[in-house]
């Protein structure tokens, strides 16, 4: 029997902020907040498939457009997009 494993980051990733509201879609050094670190984690060797959840269409749809090849949005539901949600 093969044992196949594959490693997987999830990058949760919230739309709502009490203080700047869809900050990570916001540009730092001409990027999104948050390309910098779907970036890190689609080109790191050891994490075959990266996962980012996010409550937020806008988010959504600008991580679609950086086209990493291992970066997948995923939906992620109110209860767990809030500032008490456990992110284990």
């Amino acid at each position: 029997m093969m044992n196949i494993s594959k490693t997987v980051a999830l990058i949760p990733v919230r739309g709502g902020s009490k203080s700047i509201p869809l900050k990570n879609i916001r540009k730092l050094g001409g990027y999104p907040l948050v390309y910098w670190t779907a970036k890190a984690a689609a080109e790191c060797s050891r994490i075959d498939e990266v996962y980012i959840a996010t409550d937020s269409e806008p988010i959504a749809q600008a991580i679609r457009e950086f086209g990493l090849e291992k970066v997948h949005v995923i939906g992620r539901s109110e209860e767990t997009a809030t500032d008490t949600a456990s992110k284990v």
